[in-house]
């Protein structure tokens, strides 16, 4: 048995090796490989990444010459791979406990399981359930992402519908299944991930996993095992001052995910409805704007998105 690591690295050097560390320290060597791809970094990565591989005989790697998207940075790895599993991973996962035995043992045991992940815990020690999504709905865009999602209470039972599983209980270390496992942690076998066409590069970012998962859910099933736990450092806000633009790519990837996989009226329908949330959203800005109240942050998503769907057409 032999599984093939894959992590896609971008100025993440530090973390990077914290992660690879911990690997090694909980997982047996001769059961492993690491590859590792680095998409175009200008930190201390490629240093690190060579002293991994002299440090770890079984870590190979490969440097990208530009930056691509995370889907086609995969696929290089996959490629590369030569385990009888493929584990996509992030290089801020951190291994505190041996994982992979056991859910090889999972895969194995349930032939109907097409790909696992254990529960993956934050670093305030909480479950990350925002990280196992429902699959993206007309409803989900209203009712969490357009101007009026404010109006609708996020009661449990709305979110366990529309956004993200619920049912998933830690606390009972039971096995549960889902609809999407996110590649932060998405362990599969070769066979399976290469019969799917791997990653669909068409994703620039976003939707990568949320693609992955759909595809795998049409002929066997998604699990999370909750009897085992690696620490995730990711999870946290994505609001920052300079980047805006990543709620365009988001809403773009939402719209490819329609287009590829649901009819073209839904997806017609869906853009209908982005397009007239962000004009509004930006009308409203622009008078606030007269009393010096504009919010600069929103304003730039939104104009983004506007420009964005131009490109397209």
């Amino acid at each position: 048995m032999l599984i093939s690591i894959i992590i896609v690295n971008h100025n993440t050097g530090n973390i990077l090796h914290e992660c690879v560390s911990s690997v090694f320290t909980f997982e047996k060597t001769s059961d492993i490989e690491i590859v590792i791809i680095d998409n175009f970094s200008n930190d201390n990565s490629k240093k690190i990444i060579a002293d991994l591989s002299i440090e770890y005989n079984n870590v190979k790697y490969e440097f990208t010459n530009s930056l691509i998207s995370f889907s086609a940075a995969n696929n290089i790895g996959i490629k590369k791979a030569t385990g009888e599993y493929i584990l996509i991973m992030n290089p801020d996962i951190i291994f505190t406990e041996p994982v992979l035995v056991k859910l090889i043992a999972d895969l194995k045991n349930n032939e109907s399981i097409g790909a696992i992940t254990p529960a993956l815990i934050g670093t305030d020690g909480n479950f990350q359930r925002n990280y196992f999504q429902r699959y993206p709905t007309i409803k989900q865009f209203i009712y969490y992402h357009s101007i009026i999602a404010k109006f609708f209470n996020r009661s449990a039972r709305r979110m366990n519908r529309y956004l993200e599983n619920q049912d998933i209980d830690i606390s009972t270390g039971k096995m549960y299944f889902t609809e999407q496992i996110p590649c932060a942690f998405f362990l599969t076998e070769k066979a399976a991930i290469t019969r799917l066409g791997l990653m669909d590069e068409s994703y620039k970012l976003f939707f990568e996993d949320v693609d992955l998962s759909y595809k795998m859910a049409k002929s066997k099933k998604l699990a999370v095992d909750t009897d085992i736990k690696v620490t995730h450092l990711g999870g946290s806000s994505f609001k920052t001052d300079n980047n805006w633009w990543l709620h365009g790519r988001y809403i773009m990837s939402m719209i490819n995910f329609f287009r590829k996989h649901y009819s073209p009226a839904r997806t017609a329908l869906l853009k209908v409805l982005i397009i007239m949330n962000s004009y509004t959203i930006l009308f409203i800005e622009g008078v606030k704007n007269i009393f010096g109240k504009k919010d600069e942050y929103r304003y730039k998503k939104h104009k983004h998105l506007i420009q964005l769907l131009k490109e397209e057409n």
